[in-house]
C-alpha cells in the first residue's frame, strides 16, 4: 500500500528537496540544488515543448524560426544554470516569463481565445516573473552557501 502522506511529503514539502518557503539566506548549497534543479526542469521541458511546436506548421502561427531559436537558447541556458549556477543564466531564464507576457500582449489580447483564459495565463507568467526573482538570488548567494546534509534543517533545530 502506498504512504500518500510520505508521499507528499517528499515531493511537495520537504526541507532537504522542496525548500521553497525557506529564504534564500538560510539555504543550503544542497537545498539550491534541488531548487535550481526543479526550476531549469520545468523551463527547459516547457521550451523544448515551445521550440519544437515552433518548428511545425501545424502550430498556431506557422513555422516560425525565431521562436525557435528562442526556445532552443531557454533549453540551453537552463541546462547551463542547473550545471554552473551562473548568474546570467539565472537572468536570462528569469527573463522568459517576459517574453511569455509579450506574446500575449502580441497574440492574445483579442483572439479568438476567452479573456479569462488571457488573464489566467498572465497571472501566472506573473507569478513565475516573481519566484524568478528568488531564482537569481539563490545563484546570487550560491557560492556563500553551506553545504547542508541528509538531515534537515528542523530536525537539526529540534535536537
Amino acid at each position: 500500500m502506498l504512504d500518500w502522506e510520505s508521499l507528499f511529503k517528499r515531493y511537495v514539502w520537504d526541507d532537504r528537496t522542496t525548500p521553497y518557503f525557506i529564504a534564500t539566506g538560510k539555504l543550503t548549497r544542497r537545498q539550491a540544488d534541488s531548487e535550481v534543479f526543479a526550476y531549469c526542469l520545468f523551463v527547459g521541458v516547457l521550451f523544448s515543448v515551445v521550440a519544437l511546436s515552433a518548428m511545425s506548421e501545424l502550430s498556431p502561427h506557422g513555422r516560425s524560426p525565431l521562436i525557435m531559436l528562442y526556445g532552443f537558447t531557454v533549453v540551453f541556458a537552463s541546462l547551463l544554470l542547473n550545471y554552473t549556477k551562473l548568474v546570467s543564466a539565472a537572468v536570462y531564464l528569469g527573463a522568459t516569463p517576459l517574453a511569455g507576457l509579450a506574446y500575449l500582449v502580441i497574440y492574445g489580447i483579442g483572439s479568438d481565445r476567452e479573456s479569462v483564459d488571457t488573464i489566467v495565463v498572465a497571472i501566472v507568467l506573473l507569478l513565475i516573473l516573481w519566484y524568478s526573482l528568488r531564482l537569481v538570488r539563490i545563484v546570487q548567494q550560491y557560492p556563500t552557501m553551506p553545504e547542508g546534509s541528509e538531515e534537515s534543517p528542523r530536525r537539526r533545530l529540534f535536537k
